[in-house]
C-alpha cells in the first residue's frame, strides 16, 4: 500500500438496516483529487460492482488495509450530495429508522434514466438543432446594418426566397436561434435551402441539450394582479427578511404566517423570495398537491419571468430528470414543488417556504415514512436559512411550537387581502328537512341560493369529500353488502366506468344491478359521492357549464389544469369535488361555496379528526369571495351545534386550537408527546398475530426509557389488500432518544419471513 494512501467511506446502493454502515474503499492514484464527497462511484461487491455513494474521504483506516479493495470507477456525473444534505440524510435516517440508502435515493435523480446513468452509461438527455445566423452564434449579436447585408446578399441567390425567409426568421429570433424543425415549418420549406446556408456559412447549426416548456397558462378568471401589502402582510415580510444574514443564534429563523383565507399570503411569499433572489440564493417553494402548482407557478412568473421551475410527480420521468440536473447546474432560481422538491440540488438555498403546512399531504406514505415540516426545519437549520409555514388552518402542531418554542416566531394575518369580498355563513339542519319535498344533497336553501348566484354570471362550488357514485351497495331482498375479497371492506360504486371498486386496494369488479348472493335485482346505491351529487346538479341546471374534479378525473397529465382553466373561463358555471377543490383555487367570480354534508369527516378513529375537519371544510369555505365580490358559504349537517361547526361560523380558528390542545393535553396525545406506530403485516392472519406480540415484548424489554406502548391491536382497517395489519403504538416524550434505542432494537430484530414490519414516526393517520 502506498504511503499517503487515502480512502472513501462508501454508501453501497443496498437497502438494508443490516448493511446500514458505510463500507471502506482504497482511492487508486489515478483517482486522486478527483473524488468529494457526494461523489458517484461503482464499487466492487463480491463478485459483482454496485452503485456507491461517498459520504467521506480520510487518510486512514481501522481495517487490515490489505483487505480493503479499490474503488473501480467514477460515474462520470457531478457529485449529488453535498455535506450539509448528507448531515440530512443521516438525521432522516436515525429520526425515521431508515437505512441511510433508503433515505439517499430520495435525494437522486428521478426516473428510468438515474440507473443507467448511475452505471455510465450517460446521461441520456434528447439533443436538437438549433439554427442561428453565423455572425449571432460567433458574437452573441449582430449589428442591424449587417442583418441588411446578408438579406441583400441572400436576395442576389437563385432561388432565393426560401433562404431569404430563413434569414428573416433568425433575424427575429437574435442570439437565442431557432429550433431547426420550428425554423423550416416558419419559413414553408425543406431542408434544401437551409443547408445551402450553411454551406455558404450564412447560418450556423449546433446540437444544444433539448429544454423543455413547462410553462402553464393560468385561467382568464384565476387572479394575478400585484397588489399592495397591508399592514399585516408587511410586518410578516419585515419579520423574515430580517432574519436574512443572521447568524443561528440572533433570532428567529422559523416563522409560522397564521393567516385566514384571501389574506393574501402568496403575496408576502413572493416578496420574502425576491429578497433571496437580490441576494443571489435560491428560493424553493413548497405545496402539498399538485393541483396547486400551475396558478402559483403563473404569479411566481409575473414577478419572476424566466427564472421559476416547477418539480411534480405528475411530470413525466424526462421532464423531471432534466429539471433536475438543471436545478444541479444552477440555472434555476426559485423552485415550485410537492414534497419530493425538497430534494433538489439546489445551492445556495436562501429560503423555504411552505405552504398549506397543515396538509397531510405533506407525510410520505411509503419508503421513508418523513415529515416535510420536520425535514424542512431541519434543512433550514444546517443551511442557517429562514423556513415558512403558511396556513389559515395550522397543524395543531405547528403552532403549538410556534406559540412556544423562542426561535419560532408566530405572525399573524387576520384579516382579507385588500382585494378580497365578505363572506356570510348559514348552517342547514339536515335532521329539520322534509325528505318527501326536499333533496338532502341540493337542500332547497342551497338550490335558491346557487340559483341567485348563477343568475348573476356568478360561480358555485360544492364540495363533498367522498369519491364515487355510492358509498357501498345493499340487496334490499337478502341484506348483502358486495365487499372487497382483498380488504373485508365494502365496495364503492362508480357510475361513469360502471364498476365497483375498493377504495384502499383498487380491485374492480363490473357492475351487473344484480345481487351476487341471490341474483335479485334488488341492488340499492346507498350513500352518496361526488359522482351522484354531479348528477343531481346536471338534472336540476341543465343549462350550466358543471365541471368535476376528484382524484378518479385527474390522474391524466395536466387534467387539474384543464378543469380549473375551462371553469375559470367567463360566465356562469359549477365546479363540484372533493377535498382537492379545498385548496388554492383563487377564482374571482366564485360567490358561493356549499359543504354537502359535513359529517362524513367527523366519523374516522383517528385523534386528527377533529382538526382535519375543520381545517377542510374553512379551506373550502375560504374558496368563496376572492376577490371584490361578496362570498357565501352554505354548510349542511346533522350536527349544528357541535363544537366544529360553532368554531367554524364563528371563523374562531384560536377558540378551536385551545379546545383541541386541551383534549390532546389530557390524553397525551402530539404535541404533548410523539407517537411511533409500528405496523406488521402479511397474508396470513396468524404469523401477523405472532410476530407483533414478539416485536411488542422485545420493544418492552430492550427499551428501558420512559414510554407508554399499546398493542399488539388490530388495525382499524384490519385487512387491506390481502394483508393483515396489527399496530403497535409508542407514546413517548424523547422522541430523539427513543428513535435511536429503536432503531438499535430493530437492527438486531430477526422477524419471520411471511411478515412485513412499517416503522412510522410521528404518522398523520393511525389506519
Amino acid at each position: 500500500m502506498r504511503s499517503g494512501q487515502k480512502y472513501a467511506e462508501v454508501y453501497i446502493d443496498i437497502r438494508s438496516l443490516g448493511a446500514d454502515h458505510p463500507f471502506d474503499y482504497s482511492i487508486p492514484a489515478s483517482m486522486e483529487g478527483r473524488l468529494e464527497t457526494g461523489s458517484v462511484v461503482l464499487v466492487p461487491v463480491k463478485s459483482r460492482r454496485e452503485i456507491g455513494y461517498i459520504v467521506g474521504i480520510k487518510g486512514s483506516t481501522d481495517l487490515d488495509p490489505g483487505t480493503i479493495k479499490p474503488i473501480s470507477s467514477i460515474v462520470d456525473i457531478p457529485p449529488l450530495f453535498d455535506n450539509g444534505r448528507i448531515e440530512l440524510a443521516k438525521w432522516m435516517s436515525s429520526y425515521y429508522i431508515q437505512p441511510l440508502i433508503s433515505v439517499l435515493r430520495l435525494f437522486l435523480p428521478p426516473g428510468k434514466k438515474t440507473r443507467a446513468s448511475l452505471e455510465g452509461k450517460g446521461i441520456g438527455f434528447k439533443y436538437e438543432a438549433i439554427v442561428r445566423l453565423s455572425g449571432m452564434a460567433a458574437e452573441g449579436s449582430m449589428e442591424i446594418s449587417h442583418g441588411k447585408d446578408i438579406l441583400k446578399d441572400v436576395s442576389l441567390l437563385k432561388r432565393a426566397g426560401a433562404q431569404k425567409r430563413i434569414v428573416e426568421h433568425l433575424l427575429g429570433a437574435g442570439k437565442d436561434g431557432m429550433r431547426r424543425a420550428d425554423l423550416l415549418a416558419a419559413a414553408g420549406t425543406s431542408a434544401a435551402p437551409l443547408k445551402r446556408l450553411e454551406e455558404k456559412n450564412i447560418v450556423k447549426i449546433d446540437m444544444e441539450r433539448a429544454r423543455r416548456d413547462f410553462k402553464y397558462a393560468a385561467g382568464p378568471g384565476i387572479i394575478t394582479d400585484r397588489v399592495i401589502l397591508n399592514q399585516y402582510q408587511k410586518k410578516a415580510v419585515e419579520a423574515v427578511l430580517a432574519a436574512f444574514g443572521k447568524e443561528s443564534d440572533c433570532g428567529c429563523k422559523k416563522f409560522l404566517i397564521q393567516g385566514v383565507t384571501g389574506s393574501g399570503k402568496t403575496e408576502a411569499y413572493m416578496e420574502m423570495c425576491g429578497r433571496a433572489l437580490d441576494l443571489g440564493r435560491k428560493a424553493l417553494v413548497l405545496v402539498p398537491e399538485i393541483s396547486l402548482t400551475p396558478q402559483l407557478f403563473e404569479r411566481f412568473e409575473n414577478r419572476f419571468p424566466g427564472r421559476v421551475a416547477v418539480y411534480h410527480s405528475h411530470m413525466s420521468d424526462g421532464e423531471r430528470y432534466e429539471r433536475w440536473m438543471e436545478i444541479l447546474e444552477g440555472s434555476v432560481d426559485l423552485i415550485i414543488g410537492t414534497r419530493s422538491a425538497l430534494f433538489t440540488p439546489a445551492a445556495d438555498l436562501g429560503i423555504i417556504i411552505m405552504d398549506e403546512e397543515h396538509d397531510p399531504s405533506y407525510k410520505e406514505g411509503s419508503q421513508v415514512r418523513y415529515n416535510t415540516q420536520d425535514v424542512a426545519i431541519k434543512l433550514s437549520e444546517i443551511r442557517n436559512i429562514p423556513v415558512v409555514f403558511g396556513s389559515a388552518t395550522p397543524s395543531i402542531k405547528t403552532r403549538y411550537r410556534a406559540g412556544k418554542d423562542k426561535d419560532f416566531a408566530l405572525l399573524k394575518i387576520p384579516v382579507r387581502a385588500a382585494a378580497s369580498g365578505d363572506v356570510q355563513r348559514k348552517i342547514v339542519d339536515l335532521k329539520a328537512i322534509d325528505r318527501n319535498k326536499e333533496d338532502e344533497f341540493i337542500t332547497s336553501v342551497l338550490f335558491t341560493a346557487m340559483r341567485e348566484e348563477l343568475d348573476k354570471d356568478n360561480k358555485v362550488i360544492l364540495f363533498i369529500n367522498r369519491r364515487g357514485f355510492s358509498n357501498f351497495v345493499v340487496c334490499t331482498a337478502c341484506g348483502d353488502i358486495p365487499k372487497c375479497p382483498a380488504c373485508d371492506l365494502s365496495y364503492n360504486y362508480h357510475r361513469d366506468v360502471g364498476k365497483l371498486i375498493c377504495h384502499h386496494c383498487g380491485r374492480e369488479e363490473k357492475y351487473s344491478g344484480k345481487c351476487r348472493s341471490c341474483s335479485k335485482g334488488t341492488l340499492f346505491l346507498a350513500g352518496s359521492g361526488v359522482q351522484r351529487v354531479e348528477a343531481r346538479i346536471r338534472s336540476r341546471f341543465p343549462a350550466v357549464p358543471i365541471h368535476r374534479m376528484d382524484s378518479d378525473i385527474t390522474s391524466k397529465k395536466k387534467s387539474h389544469q384543464k378543469i380549473i382553466n375551462d371553469f375559470s373561463a367567463p360566465g356562469r358555471s359549477i365546479l363540484v369535488g372533493t377535498q382537492m377543490i379545498a385548496k388554492g383555487l383563487d377564482i374571482a367570480d366564485v360567490t358561493l361555496v356549499g359543504v354537502i354534508n359535513s359529517d362524513g369527516m367527523l366519523s374516522l378513529p383517528d385523534y386528527h379528526m377533529n382538526e382535519r375537519a375543520y381545517q377542510l371544510i374553512t379551506q373550502v369555505s375560504g374558496r368563496a369571495g376572492r376577490k371584490d365580490k361578496k362570498g357565501r358559504v352554505i354548510i349542511q349537517t346533522y350536527k349544528p351545534d357541535s363544537g366544529i361547526i360553532r368554531h367554524l361560523m364563528d371563523e374562531d380558528y384560536e377558540k378551536f386550537y385551545a379546545e383541541e390542545l386541551e383534549s390532546r393535553r389530557e390524553l397525551s396525545y402530539p404535541p404533548f408527546s410523539n407517537l411511533i406506530n409500528i405496523v406488521v403485516s402479511g397474508l396470513e392472519e396468524a404469523p401477523v398475530l405472532a410476530e407483533s406480540k414478539k416485536l411488542f415484548d422485545k420493544i418492552h424489554k430492550d427499551i428501558k426509557m420512559d414510554m407508554k406502548i399499546l398493542g399488539p391491536a388490530p388495525a382499524p382497517f384490519y385487512r387491506i389488500n390481502r394483508f393483515y395489519r396489527r399496530h403497535i403504538l409508542i407514546k413517548t416524550e424523547k422522541i430523539d432518544g427513543m428513535t435511536t434505542e429503536l432503531g438499535h432494537v430493530l437492527r438486531k430484530y430477526k422477524k419471520r419471513r411471511d411478515t412485513r414490519i412499517i416503522i412510522d414516526v410521528d404518522p398523520v393517520w393511525i389506519l
